[in-house]
């Protein structure tokens, strides 16, 4: 499940395994160019590593169409960071299966999450590596909040069946997920193996 503890953890692989151009952000839409830049960059290279200049230049907007958006670095990446949590939530969430059993919950959410980090591989990499270097504002601590008490819910009723802890159901989860998203194989390959893996993560959750 997803975290959105402020620290930089990266993969084994590649520190530069990521897209080299924003993904889905249409042309026509500085806004939504800026975000996307800025989430390709963050992720990338870490928040503090980031400059405001090199945003613009890869959203392909000027600067000062950059300030009048976002007045601030900290406040555009707490924007990058509702953007990359809510674009999660909606792809993953939407429809969560309450009665379903254990078992159908876990592989609902990983087949979502596999075909998420296929369509918004940038996004995938920055909830990963959370590459936060500024304070939350209030909206992104409510979201976090929020997401954090969803995500505590769906991993005590998995533990309680499963009988291991949510930290180590966390761990066994979110490690499996982003040593598959930090390969550097193609897309279609990176794709097929996160969609093999979740019947072999549950089976080694379900091991008692």
């Amino acid at each position: 499940m997803q975290s959105a503890r402020p620290q930089h953890t990266m993969g084994t692989t590649s520190d530069k395994s990521v897209a080299q151009e924003p993904e889905t952000a249409p042309k026509s839409d500085a806004d939504a160019r800026i975000l996307a830049a800025a989430t390709m960059l963050f992720a990338r290279d870490g928040f503090a590593s980031v400059k405001v200049p090199e945003i613009a230049a890869v959203a392909k907007v000027g600067l000062n169409t950059l300030y009048q958006r976002y007045p601030s670095k900290e406040v555009l990446g707490n924007a990058v960071f509702r953007h990359c949590k809510k674009a999660w939530e909606e792809a993953v969430l939407t429809d969560w299966p309450e009665q379903a059993s254990s078992r159908e919950q876990f592989l609902f959410y990983w087949n979502r999450l596999s075909d998420f980090a296929a369509r918004e591989r940038n996004i995938a990499l920055y909830n990963e590596r959370k590459p936060l270097g500024h304070p939350y504002d209030a909206q992104s601590q409510a979201l976090h909040e929020r997401l954090e008490k969803t995500a505590i819910t769906i991993l005590k009723s998995w533990s309680a069946e499963s009988g291991l802890s949510p930290d180590i159901i966390k761990a066994i989860i979110n490690g499996t997920f982003q040593r598959l998203l930090e390969m550097d194989d193609d897309a279609a390959e990176r794709a097929r193996l996160l969609k093999e893996a979740g019947p072999a993560v549950w089976a080694a959750l379900a091991r008692r």
